[in-house]
């Protein structure tokens, strides 16, 4: 492969990074990069662990994550359990490639968790 044509690809570190910032990596883009992946193989085909893997499996992760919070936003604010904030955080984190950071919607939605873990016990010991 000539330097030309690799810089028609992304790099999986690339492809990871715009997904970490929150670029949606779209079927349509997804598509071109496994095209162009197959153009840059003699028509081999998308390459195992390659950059179309990348971009599929990442997009993917994406859709996973943007599932299980929207699941969990549509939740009254005072019915959001642990279980909840657990689910947002394995999503979040299969999605980053790491735990999420202070901030993140995992930790928002934690935060949220704890508040209502608390209501409960001080309602349960005032009863």
């Amino acid at each position: 492969m000539s330097t030309t044509e690799q810089q028609q690809l992304p790099s999986r570190e690339e492809l990871q990074q715009r997904a970490v910032e929150g670029h949606p990596i779209t079927t349509d883009e997804v598509s071109k990069i496994a095209k162009t992946e197959a153009e840059l193989t003699d028509g081999r085909g998308p390459i195992a662990g390659g950059v179309a893997a990348t971009a599929q499996s990442l997009k993917a992760k994406q859709e996973h994550f943007i599932e299980v919070a929207s699941e969990v936003s549509h939740k009254p604010v005072n019915e959001v359990t642990r279980e909840d904030a657990a689910a947002v955080e394995s999503a979040e984190a299969r999605l980053l490639g790491h735990r999420p950071p202070k901030g993140s919607t995992a930790a928002t939605i934690q935060s949220i968790a704890d508040k209502n873990e608390r209501l409960m016990s001080e309602t349960k010991e005032e009863s």
